[in-house]
């Protein structure tokens, strides 16, 4: 599930937040960036019990329908689609993700107040009330109803997003937009000061947002959907879910991607200077476009199995979302030249 794409962004920034403390500790480096992708991997594992968590809430709540004073006649006799879900049932009934929630800290079924909101949600869409009212009743319509309910529902809740932002700071949402604007001077960090230059910036037409696609969060919910859409009555959940890494060579990427550039940052850059353009020094780079350079380097140097122009096109992606307006430009130019002379020295064969 922790794909290629994901790994880069996260050592990207843990990378960078170590680089910023003053100080280097490059286990303490380490740990942080292991945490973060095993935080990523439990965001995906607890999307996924969702489904679960919220149909036995839903039962709940019907039951609570059913026995209350003047109970309407539907309330009386609810329509039990839903709950019957077989889908949800699949998930329910899997082994390696009911092992995984029983040890972890955060539970579903906690938090009333959220499962209320999105139940209103839910039973206020026509997505819902299609499903109930269908003639027929098979697994793939359980499946597609829960896909249009994440993909629609759940994955675009404001309420859900915070409350999975104040449960940790790996699942911030940084992605799905990022506002970029052009000013002379840095404000400082007051809100007037940063609204007083966004608006002008907004008015003079030096103003971004960009709908981000490609951030942690936005990947896990992406795997959550094909985790939903691969499965089949007659498959197993577990085989359905995703393991943390595919493979050994991700985590190990993951590994020497991140400490080969901070063990090798000075000896980089000074490979980086010479093909920046003229009038520039690695003092007048932005500290992200530093670091996303580097990187890059790392890749060229250390991973001969990786083609150079995939590497680029990596990186350029990163410095669209990170950086600057024009250092997607600049990053594909550099990382272009570096690629050529760094073959032409012979320090990369491939």
């Amino acid at each position: 599930m922790i794909n290629r794409v994901l790994i880069r962004t996260r050592v990207l920034q843990v990378a960078y937040a170590h680089l910023h403390r003053g100080e280097l500790r490059l286990t303490t480096a380490e740990q942080d960036l292991l945490l973060s992708l095993h935080r990523t991997y439990d965001l995906y594992l607890f999307l996924l019990q969702f489904i679960p968590s919220f149909t036995e809430f839903y039962r709940e709540v019907l039951d609570i329908r059913r026995k209350k004073h003047l109970a309407t006649k539907s309330e009386l006799s609810p329509n039990m689609r839903l709950v019957e879900n077989r889908l949800a049932d699949k998930l329910a009934s899997s082994e390696k993700l009911s092992t995984w929630y029983q040890g972890f800290n955060l539970r579903w079924e906690e938090d009333e107040t959220l499962l209320r909101h999105l139940l209103r949600r839910i039973e206020s869409s026509e997505i819902y009330h299609s499903y109930l009212s269908g003639a027929e009743t098979s697994f793939a319509q359980d499946r597609a109803f829960w896909i249009d309910i994440f993909t629609q529902i759940i994955a675009t809740d404001d309420v859900l997003a915070e409350w999975l932002e104040q449960h940790s700071i790996y699942w911030q949402d940084d992605l799905r937009e990022v506002e970029k604007a052009e000013v002379e001077n840095r404000p400082g960090t007051e809100e007037d000061a940063l609204v007083e230059a966004i608006t002008e910036a907004q008015n003079s037409g030096a103003y971004q947002s960009i709908r981000l696609e490609n951030g942690p969060v936005e990947v896990v919910k992406d795997f959550v959907e094909k985790t939903l859409r691969k499965s089949e009555e007659e498959s197993s959940m577990d085989d359905d879910i995703r393991p943390a890494f595919k493979d050994e060579d991700d985590e190990r990427f993951a590994r020497l991607l991140f400490r080969q550039t901070l063990l090798k940052y000075s000896d980089q850059m000074k490979l980086i200077e010479p093909v920046l353009s003229a009038g520039w020094s690695s003092e007048r780079l932005a500290d992200v476009d530093a670091l996303l350079l580097n990187l890059a380097v790392t890749e060229f140097l250390y991973f001969p199995l990786i083609p150079t122009q995939i590497t680029i096109n990596e990186y350029v992606e990163l410095a669209k979302h990170y950086s600057t307006t024009h250092s997607a430009s600049f990053v594909n130019g550099v990382l272009d030249a570096l690629a050529r002379k760094l073959k032409e020295d012979g320090k990369i064969l491939k």
